[in-house]
């Protein structure tokens, strides 16, 4: 139906997971909308104040399970529709230090009053500053349509392109953070603070080495072609390595970073220059495992 021009928007509000997905079931040409942060981006055309919305939104923001946080033992369960700053009021004794400090980062106070974690994963134009960090904690993303459910990392939930891997009448529910103590961990980002795009590059690492050798040491880098790089095989050389590393074990490491780089940047000044970066966040990253483990003697 158009009245002058403008077409109507139907704006679906349900109050129940199972509601939702049956809707998104019957509708799939709808759009999800949680938070709203990036919906004028998408839906902006042409310099002026011109919307496209389209003809079917799905508003998230009334359905209680994905709007709440539960805690066990071994993890959190945050609904992929909370919003960041109540995510954040749990604290840096609660939510891992190295979730903390990138979602405590993104925009502004008042943004990340809307923000949602899942809109921070799913979103490719802001490529997900949560994503290295959800990462190197081994995270999971429960994914469900109104008649099955499963659960995948966050890795393999987005394709080489950054896209979500999403099946038809899917959606993103819950996101899993385990709550493991590590002895050490780091987050960095270098670039522009509010958006991870090509200028800027991440960069989230975390370690335990309880008793004079590293017992599980995770990093990934953000921001290059892949969203989210992981390199298992440098991570498993370190398994059991003596702490302080050794200098010639990080050098031999380096060489493998560089060469796992050389996909993942193109051969210009600014790919020259953002896989230096990578490689001093890593070299920095085992200095900072080595010191970390003198104070720990």
């Amino acid at each position: 139906m158009e009245e002058g021009g403008v077409k109507e928007v139907r704006v679906f509000r349900p109050k129940s997971l199972g509601g939702t997905l049956r809707l998104y079931t019957r509708n799939p040409d709808s759009l999800l909308y949680a938070g709203g942060t990036e919906i004028l981006r998408r839906v902006q055309r042409g310099p002026g104040l011109v919307f496209a919305f389209p003809q079917k939104v799905i508003y998230l923001g009334n359905v209680q399970e994905l709007n709440r946080i539960s805690r066990s033992q071994r993890h959190l369960d945050i609904g992929s529709a909370l919003d960041l700053s109540r995510i954040l009021k749990l604290g840096r004794n609660v939510l891992p230090p190295v979730l903390f400090e990138p979602l405590s980062g993104i925009a502004t106070p008042a943004v990340r009053n809307l923000a949602t974690l899942g809109g921070n994963i799913c979103v490719r134009s802001c490529r997900g500053d949560s994503l290295p960090a959800l990462s190197v904690i081994d995270a999971q993303v429960e994914l469900r349509t109104a008649g099955s459910t499963r659960w995948t990392t966050v890795e393999s939930f987005l394709n080489q392109r950054g896209r979500p891997q999403l099946r038809p009448g899917e959606i993103l529910t819950r996101i899993r953070v385990p709550l493991e103590e590590w002895d050490f961990a780091l987050f960095r980002k270098v670039g522009g603070r509010q958006r991870l795009g090509r200028s800027t590059l991440s960069f989230a690492g975390v370690a335990r080495f309880p008793k004079g050798s590293i017992e599980v040491l995770h990093f990934c880098l953000g921001g290059l072609k892949t969203p989210v790089l992981r390199v298992p095989g440098l991570e498993s050389r370190l398994k059991n390595a003596s702490i302080p590393v050794s200098t010639k074990l990080i050098d031999s490491l380096l060489a493998d970073l560089d060469a796992a780089l050389g996909n993942e940047v193109e051969d210009s000044p600014e790919g020259r220059y953002r896989k230096a970066t990578a490689l001093r966040l890593f070299r920095w990253f085992m200095e900072k495992v080595n010191s970390r483990s003198l104070e720990m003697l």
